[in-house]
């Protein structure tokens, strides 16, 4: 696990790191624009970003990359358990694992884009 200290390319994560299928997961803080990556579950990197920089379980979405794909529309998904609970806390009661309000999936997709570049 680690957290994003400077921006990068999808190829440099892909050669730096070995992530199988060119798959990682990830967690992102919307609030102090925090991305960690690299876990076997989602809310790993979440109690990672909780514990090493005291983010709130209401700033944090999972998110996916698929690295070895091209186009940025299916590299990124926003497809997490934790998600289910998040969309609850913003109000949606029956959350999915999507980001289901677009204003927040918007900013947590600009978040990633300023860490990543897909």
């Amino acid at each position: 696990m680690f957290i994003l200290n400077k921006k990068t390319t999808k190829h440099e994560l892909k050669e730096n790191y070995h992530f199988p299928n060119g798959f990682v997961k990830g967690v992102m803080d919307i609030e102090q624009e925090l991305v960690a990556l690299d876990a076997e579950m989602h809310y790993e990197l979440a109690d990672y970003l909780r514990e090493e920089k005291g983010s709130r379980e209401y700033d944090m979405w999972g998110f996916n990359l698929w690295l070895e794909n091209d186009s940025p529309d299916d590299i990124l998904e926003f497809d997490s358990l934790i998600n289910i609970h998040n969309n609850q806390l913003h109000g949606f009661p029956r959350g999915g694992m999507s980001i289901l309000d677009p204003d927040i999936e918007q900013k947590a997709s600009g978040v990633i884009e300023k860490w990543i570049e897909l």
